[in-house]
């Protein structure tokens, strides 16, 4: 099994990095074969600009690293991504990585007509979360921002239909820290 980690914070002391190794662990114990994209360290620029725009409509990639990204993504049979949340939605790293590395040809399809059929096909992604907001404020009040439109849409229109969110409330609390990462264990 292939699993690929997106990581998006820039703090090496934060709780998330410590999720980005727990996570690690427990792939590693059941035998995975662990790929990590670490956005920050490797300096990606999450900027869509004209060079990129200039192509984009025929799906090709200007930014090489938006392409390696892509290639390992296709390869992977799992993919996780670990992130905090801030106002209601992920890094604008993050978000940048979905604009420049889902592109036409290379995690969809796209017929005359608009339609649009995924082609990643036989994966699974699971968005491991932390915030100051508890999940059910972010479902209930705020559109539930992570499931609509990063699972659902995102993942789902990409042809990954097996999806899953697990999130740290209050990651500021030792209990709702260590809850989170029994979590982790039963869902990653």
């Amino acid at each position: 099994m292939k699993s690929l980690i997106v990581y998006a914070h820039p703090w090496d002391g934060s709780f998330n990095q410590h999720v980005l190794l727990e996570t690690k662990k427990i792939l590693e114990s059941r035998g995975d074969n662990i790929d990590i994209i670490d956005l920050y360290k490797d300096g990606f620029n999450p900027v869509l600009d004209q060079a990129d725009l200039k192509v984009f409509g025929q799906g090709n990639y200007a930014d090489p690293i938006a392409e390696d990204y892509a290639n390992r993504l296709k390869q992977a049979d799992n993919v996780i991504f670990v992130f905090p949340i801030w106002w209601y939605g992920p890094p604008a790293i993050l978000k940048g990585f979905f604009d420049k590395v889902f592109l036409k040809n290379h995690t969809y399809k796209q017929n005359d007509k608009g339609e649009m059929t995924g082609i990643l096909t036989g994966k699974k992604a699971i968005a491991l979360t932390t915030a100051n907001i508890d999940q059910y404020t972010l479902m209930n009040y705020l559109g539930n921002p992570i499931e609509n439109t990063y699972l659902n849409g995102i993942m789902k229109l990409c042809g990954i239909p097996e999806t899953k969110w697990v999130h740290c409330p209050t990651v500021h609390l030792e209990e709702s820290r260590t809850q989170f990462l029994k979590e982790i264990k039963e869902s990653v």
